[in-house]
Formats: structure tokens, C-alpha cells, sequence
């Protein structure tokens, strides 16, 4: 199936927190600092009717209202001066990108044994980023 699961991606976008929030650098706990890398999650939900072309916009503004209370995922990870990972409140947004697939949710087998090659088409990445520094704290995509 992950040769012929095609993804349509389209053009990501920034959402931002409903409201202005705290400005600042934001410090993260001693586990963050020694398990600092990239957690990527998969949930799937099946619609019980059809007509979920709105689901996008409804996500995007139930996301925005939910950042004003998670500021920091809205901002971007620095290296401070002690050169421990922290977060700089700039509410420049979250990464959020639409796209389609050439498949139904059955399509995509055993999820209790999932297929690497297919979860990681699923998942979006920012193209250029070479590391975490490069990569907003949050990133999310919506099939669609």
C-alpha cells in the first residue's frame, strides 16, 4: 500500500492564538532538555456522515482559542545562554497543513502494526528544516 498512497498536500499556514499572549522566553524542565527530539503522532477519526468539507476551518479556530492558554507552542525553540533548549514566546503560530490521500482509513491496514513507510507520508515535516531549531514547537496536518 505505501507506494501507492499518494498525498496531496497544500500550501501550510500559520494559525495564531485567538488572543495576544505572554511575550518571553519560556523554560523547559530537565526531561525536555535530555529528550529533545520530535514526537510525531497519528489519531484518525472516522466520520460518521459525509459533508466534513469544513473540518479544517473548524480545527483551525477551535486551535487558535485552545493557543491562547498553550502560548508557547506558538513560538520557537532557542538555545539560551547556558545552552539549555527553551522556548521563545513570538506567537508567530503553528504549522497547520491540509491535504488529501488516495485512501480510505481501512486502506492503511493493522494499525496496532503500523507500516513505517506509510505513517511517515502521513505525518508533515517542514521541507528545509535540518533540526529541531528549524522546526516549530507544533506542527499539524489534517487530511481532508
Amino acid at each position: 500500500m505505501a507506494n501507492k498512497l499518494n498525498i496531496k498536500l497544500g500550501e501550510p499556514t500559520l494559525v495564531l492564538p485567538a488572543q495576544q499572549t505572554k511575550k518571553g522566553l519560556y523554560f523547559l524542565s530537565n526531561l525536555d532538555q535530555n529528550i529533545a527530539y520530535p514526537v510525531r503522532t497519528i489519531y484518525c477519526y472516522k466520520s460518521l456522515s459525509k459533508g466534513n468539507e469544513d473540518v479544517a476551518q473548524v480545527l483551525k479556530d477551535s486551535l487558535s482559542k485552545i493557543l491562547v492558554h498553550y502560548y508557547p507552542m506558538t513560538g520557537r525553540l532557542k538555545i539560551s545562554s547556558e545552552g539549555k533548549l527553551i522556548i521563545d514566546c513570538t506567537e508567530e503560530g503553528v504549522v497547520f497543513a491540509e491535504a488529501e490521500a488516495n485512501c480510505v482509513m481501512e486502506d492503511l491496514g493493522d494499525v496496532t502494526k503500523p507500516d513505517l513507510e506509510i505513517l511517515r507520508k502521513l505525518v508533515y515535516d517542514i521541507p528545509t528544516a535540518k533540526n529541531l531549531l528549524e522546526m516549530p514547537p507544533l506542527l499539524i496536518q489534517v487530511f481532508v
